[in-house]
């Protein structure tokens, strides 16, 4: 008989989170599970899979945002349909409305989904501290807690750690199918071949430290000029970060390509992948880059986020003395993902 699995998530806008909830659904064996996604807005950026349930509940007042947990889960009677699950899980973890629509669901084990470092996210942003300040009682409700990294499960621990219950480490898929079919599309940027190509994919925010990424740039301009920027994505820092680029003189070194629905068609044009963030949950745009076989360039400080990825705590270094490879080489990642479903399903399952 199949497993009844509930997911909630707040929306399939462009995002990470968005991203990895779509890689699951496209990897779930729904021979297996009856998967019923819960959503709380009908605009998507992704595909959703056809065997997928999908619902739409109606999203409550934002003054929810900043009334405590506790009370919240008295007052807010989310319209759930009346079924029966085996699993419930608050895949979004940021929101109030996806914790309580899971745990207020009929299931017999309830999971959320830990995507970030939230004590490094609780010093670096004030508006994650007032949310996090209102919403932190939730996950003592909760049976297991599913960590997309090593270094995300380790931190999440310093601030909850539950004694008798599951603590899990699940990685984010990476659709190395989709990434295959993808990059064959034709894309419309011409890169300089005699330069080395180097982008980044992410929201434009304070997180994924653009504005480092541009200092660094600046000060490579001082040993080497043969090479060029791209960024894919957008975000609340754009203007900020193009005043930023104006301001360092490097608009001959750095271009903003915007959201694209198709990255990989870009990124089979570049030679170098570089994150900059300041901190990670995962950092799923690396191995989606390594897929498409590019060399990847992170700071230390992300490698507990990211298995099997060296990082260098010297950036310029390493830049300067880059040279690219003459051939890439696609790297479907099976053995990875292959880990991802056998841990999913016993999730599904237990």
């Amino acid at each position: 008989m199949k497993k009844n699995i509930a997911i909630f998530t707040d929306n399939l806008h462009v995002g990470g989170i968005q991203k990895s909830i779509v890689n699951l659904l496209n990897n779930v064996d729904y021979t297996k599970f009856n998967i019923d996604l819960y959503l709380f807005d009908q605009e998507n950026f992704y595909d959703i899979p056809k065997k997928t349930n999908v619902t739409i509940l109606k999203r409550p007042n934002k003054i929810f945002k900043f009334i405590p947990f506790n009370l919240v889960k008295k007052i807010y009677k989310p319209e759930l349909p009346s079924k029966k699950y085996d699993l419930a899980i608050d895949f979004d973890s940021y929101q109030m409305h996806t914790a309580i629509s899971a745990l207020k669901s009929d299931a017999k084990k309830k999971a959320i989904w830990i995507h970030n470092d939230i004590p490094i996210k609780l010093k670096e942003e004030f508006k994650y501290r007032i949310l996090h300040f209102f919403f932190k009682k939730k996950y003592q409700y909760f049976d297991t807690y599913c960590a997309v990294s090593n270094g995300a499960l380790a931190s999440f621990k310093t601030l909850e750690d539950y004694p008798n219950k599951e603590y899990l480490v699940i990685p984010n898929y990476i659709d190395t199918k989709e990434i295959k079919e993808k990059i064959t599309e034709k894309c419309p940027l011409k890169t300089d071949s005699k330069k080395i190509n180097i982008v980044t994919v992410g929201r434009l925010c304070h997180q994924k430290g653009l504005d480092i990424m541009l200092e660094n740039i600046a000060e490579l301009t001082k040993f080497r000029q043969d090479f060029h920027l791209y960024i894919i994505g957008d975000g609340p820092d754009k203007e900020k970060l193009i005043t930023m680029k104006n301001n360092l003189n490097l608009d001959n070194y750095v271009t903003f390509l915007g959201n694209q629905k198709n990255p990989f068609k870009y990124l089979k044009e570049m030679d170098l992948f570089y994150l900059s963030s300041r901190y990670e949950g995962q950092g799923m745009v690396i191995l989606e880059a390594k897929s498409v076989g590019l060399d990847i360039l992170i700071p230390k400080h992300l490698e507990k986020y990211c298995p099997n990825i060296k990082g260098t705590n010297n950036i310029i270094e390493f830049l300067t003395n880059y040279e690219k490879k003459s051939q890439k080489e696609f790297d479907s990642l099976e053995e990875y993902n292959k880990s991802i479903t056998n841990n999913i399903e016993k999730l599904f399952n237990s």
